[in-house]
């Protein structure tokens, strides 16, 4: 009886777990979709549907709206019309996950507070997600931006 009901606790265990380690790849591809499809196209008209309603960016004074939040993620590929986006890792922990991801292009157009100098220019960062029911609730950011620094003060 013993063995019958360590092994049904076993069984529970296991099945728990691979619940939270799926939703956690769902919740990764999610996030992911954010920078290979919405920043490096400059558009998130197709990822609406990924967002919570309630959606909160979180930064260092302020709180962005979702709207907010995309337009300034939007004026990245408007200053760089050949940006190019990569998710360099991702660690996911149940509703949460962090993608260390990297932005690169020819800042081509005055936009975002670039000049259009047609310098090269790159940025990285870290967003941490959090996610209710599948869907993106809030976001914390934090961006290199020395090197973007630098350039602008050439």
């Amino acid at each position: 009886m013993r063995s019958v009901l360590a092994l049904l606790t076993l069984a529970i265990a296991l099945g728990a777990t691979a619940d939270v380690d799926a939703g956690s790849a769902d919740n990764v591809r999610t996030a992911e979709r954010v920078f290979l499809e919405g920043m490096a196209s400059g558009s998130f008209a197709q990822l609406q549907d990924i967002y919570a309603p309630g959606f909160v960016a979180h930064a260092a004074l302020f709180n962005y709206t979702l709207q907010q939040d995309m337009a300034s993620t939007a004026s990245w590929h408007a200053a760089m019309p050949d940006l190019s986006v990569t998710v360099k890792r991702a660690v996911a922990d149940r509703d949460h996950v962090a993608l260390h991801w990297k932005a690169v292009g020819t800042n081509t157009v005055a936009a975002g507070g670039l000049p259009g100098k047609g310098e090269r220019m790159g940025i990285e960062g870290m967003t941490f997600f959090r996610f209710v029911s599948g869907r993106i609730a809030e976001e914390w950011s934090v961006l290199d931006v020395a090197p973007i620094s630098k350039l602008l003060e050439q």
